[in-house]
């Protein structure tokens, strides 16, 4: 069946796709609003509202909550973003219109007990503190500052342990009655379930009455160059960095997914083979894509021991700038189409991936295009697309380098630097 996508006379978008084999539905309550909507006086308060709202309402504690979701053998999870919150499940089929009611009595009717306020609190300080052993993770919070410096949208997410001990119940209410209670609702349903009477409940949710947002969000200002950050991990990590701009189209995001497969984001890519199968400098190394509502950025990464780190950071350097000189192969670029048509068609299955895919479509401004129109794009991107794209990025490209990790001598720091600078002429 298609793809629904309206907007109900209460604002709540609501984005269908009643699929009748499924034996599964997964529900998203997605909200415009996420870290870089904060100021450095209410750092964490997102991630603290999306915590609160498995606290209870009036009528279900936070025990009720859960037991609606275990005992039906479904799932119900949350997660915040720089610029969106989500609350979303994955349940049986003919429990849809019982997950939708637990969930949306939870988006309207959260009490926000200062006991409970209190408790999760301490959750959360325990979080942050288990975060900060990852390495990656606190790594890339050290990207965002470097890149986009003294911008929202460089805070960290989830906020310091300080940040969180300041943050009041009534400060949590007010965030939650502005953005979770009024502000911009978009519900993606994807699964087997009752178009009509998903419509119908969703209809009867009170009006969005801060539907427009009139937050300005500043724009990020790019921070080129080298930045060495020393961090007490054993191992290096490398970020190249190369600036995007955001306001790309679907067919140009498909191409987008093309080249990073092509540089990264396989086994077969030219990065894996040539830094960890050829050269074996390091475990870890991949690409990835980050677009924001007025930025972006297309990342290359690998980790290595510091005694490799002059290897791996002129191996990055050097086959990243040649990737955007060279010429791609018609078998890459075949390999490619293959691997993302293959992941295309595993996603048709997972009820999850795919309510998550049509929200995802619609903050980037894109139609909601089937899993056979997708692939079919992709099948069609031609070898002129992959070089008109690299072209079009090269005009007002910004780069970066950011190497995380243990304290580099200056004589490597030197080197590494003229690397960085010989592949910018």
């Amino acid at each position: 069946m298609p793809i629904f996508q309206q907007i109900l006379q209460n604002k709540a978008v609501l984005i269908t796709e009643p699929i009748a084999t499924a034996k599964t539905v997964a529900i998203g309550f997605w909200f415009s609003v996420g870290s870089r909507y904060e100021t450095s006086g209410n750092q964490g308060i997102t991630h603290f509202v999306e915590h609160m709202l498995f606290k209870g309402t009036s009528t279900r504690s936070a025990f009720d909550i859960a037991v609606e979701f275990d005992k039906i053998g479904g799932y119900i999870n949350a997660f915040t973003e720089r610029e969106q919150m989500c609350v979303y499940c994955v349940v049986p089929c003919f429990y849809a219109k019982q997950a939708l009611s637990v969930i949306s009595q939870m988006i309207y009717d959260s009490t926000f007990l200062p006991s409970e306020v209190e408790k999760e609190r301490t959750v959360i300080q325990s979080e942050i503190i288990s975060s900060l052993d990852d390495p990656e993770e606190v790594a890339m919070d050290a990207v965002f500052s470097s890149i986009w410096k003294d911008n929202p949208i460089a805070l960290n997410i989830s906020g310091s342990v300080t940040d969180v001990e300041s943050i009041t119940r009534e400060d949590l209410f007010d965030w939650y009655n502005k953005f979770v209670k009024s502000g911009p609702l978009t519900i993606s349903v994807a699964g087997n379930f009752n178009q009509d009477e998903i419509c119908e409940c969703v209809k009867n949710f009170p009006d969005r009455t801060n539907f427009e947002k009139t937050e300005i969000l500043p724009k990020p200002i790019w921070h080129s160059g080298v930045d060495f950050v020393n961090a007490d991990f054993q191992q290096e990590q490398f970020f190249l960095l190369y600036s995007l701009n955001p306001k790309i189209n679907f067919e140009q995001s498909l191409v987008l997914a093309v080249l990073n497969a092509i540089i990264g984001d396989t086994m077969s890519s030219r990065l894996f083979q040539s830094l960890r199968e050829n050269s074996g400098f390091c475990y870890n190394v991949y690409s990835f894509v980050n677009l924001f509502i007025d930025c972006g950025f297309w990342c290359f990464y690998a980790t290595s021991s510091k005694s490799n780190c002059l290897n791996v950071a002129n191996n990055l350097i050097k086959n990243v700038d040649e990737f955007f000189k060279e010429k791609i192969t018609e078998q890459e670029l075949n390999y490619a189409q293959q691997h993302l048509c293959g992941e295309e068609i595993m996603a048709c299955e997972d009820m999850e991936q795919r309510m998550k895919q049509m929200a995802r479509f619609y903050f980037s401004g894109y139609e909601q295009y089937s899993h056979e129109d997708i692939i079919k794009k992709i099948e069609k991107i031609s070898i002129q697309d992959l070089y008109d794209f690299i072209n079009s990025i090269k005009v007002n490209l910004k780069k970066s380098l950011i190497i995380y990790g243990p304290k580099i001598k200056s004589s490597d720091k030197k080197i590494i630097l003229k690397d960085f600078e010989d592949v910018q002429r």
